[in-house]
This record gives C-alpha cells, sequence and structure tokens, in this order.
C-alpha cells in the first residue's frame, strides 16, 4: 500500500513540474510573431480596410489593406513608436481587395507601438472611420 502511494505521488509531482517548466517556458514563445492588427470603423458591407504589422522581429512588415465592399475609399495605415514624433503613412489606393505596398520596421522589442486604420477620400481628404490599437514589440 504504500508503494502505491508513493508512486501516485511521485507522478502527480512530476507532472506538476513538466506544468510549471511548461507554464514559464511558453510566455517567449508566445511572443514571437504575434501581429499587431486594427479595422476600419465600417463594416464589412459597407468597405472597410485594416492597417496591420507583422511583429516578427527584424524588418517587420506594416501595410494597409482595402477591402470588402467598393466604396471609392482608399484605406489608410499608420504605424507610430515611442513618443509618436516618427509616424508613417501607407495608402492602399487601387480599390478594394489590394494592399499597399510593405513598410519594413525594426523596432525594439519591448517598445509600445500603435496601428492605426483610417478611410479617406482620395490622396489628401480628411481621415475618417479611424480606430487605433497598440501592442509591446516582441
Amino acid at each position: 500500500m504504500i508503494r502505491k502511494t508513493s508512486r501516485w505521488l511521485g507522478g502527480a509531482l512530476m507532472a506538476g513540474v513538466l506544468t510549471v517548466a511548461g507554464l514559464v517556458a511558453a510566455p517567449g514563445a508566445a511572443l514571437a510573431g504575434y501581429p499587431v492588427m486594427v479595422y476600419s470603423a465600417d463594416p464589412y458591407e459597407a468597405g472597410n480596410g485594416f492597417a496591420i504589422y507583422s511583429n516578427s522581429g527584424s524588418g517587420s512588415v506594416f501595410r494597409a489593406c482595402d477591402e470588402g465592399a467598393a466604396d471609392g475609399r482608399r484605406t489608410i495605415g499608420r504605424i507610430w513608436w515611442g513618443s509618436g514624433l516618427a509616424k508613417v503613412t501607407v495608402h492602399a489606393a487601387n480599390g478594394s481587395g489590394t494592399c499597399s505596398e510593405p513598410y519594413y520596421v525594426t523596432l525594439v522589442p519591448g517598445s509600445r507601438v500603435y496601428v492605426e486604420a483610417c478611410e479617406r477620400n482620395g490622396a489628401n481628404g480628411a481621415d475618417q472611420k479611424c480606430r487605433t490599437t497598440w501592442d509591446i514589440v516582441a
């Protein structure tokens, strides 16, 4: 009887150690390549768009994409970090179903990055239907 109890206790202890080891190892692996994405405020049926930062390390890609119903507006994406003095804006100007050219960004891990998606009438129109999100760079 003592032998069965000690085997059970040993097995339970080993399972607990492996669980804790897995929890400690998991966060670092989960951060790599986690994209930062935000949609403009219009629903898909009204012609929306999104901006996405790949957050995959050195040379991560930022771009804006126009999707949904054709609405005559372009999607613009904006990215900034740190104090916000350095902002980059890209345009998905070729209609629904298209994306901007990629903009490559290398940010310091642990810094805060902001991503914004807006809709705009023409190249110089006012930004409309904007939404912004942020995350920590992996």
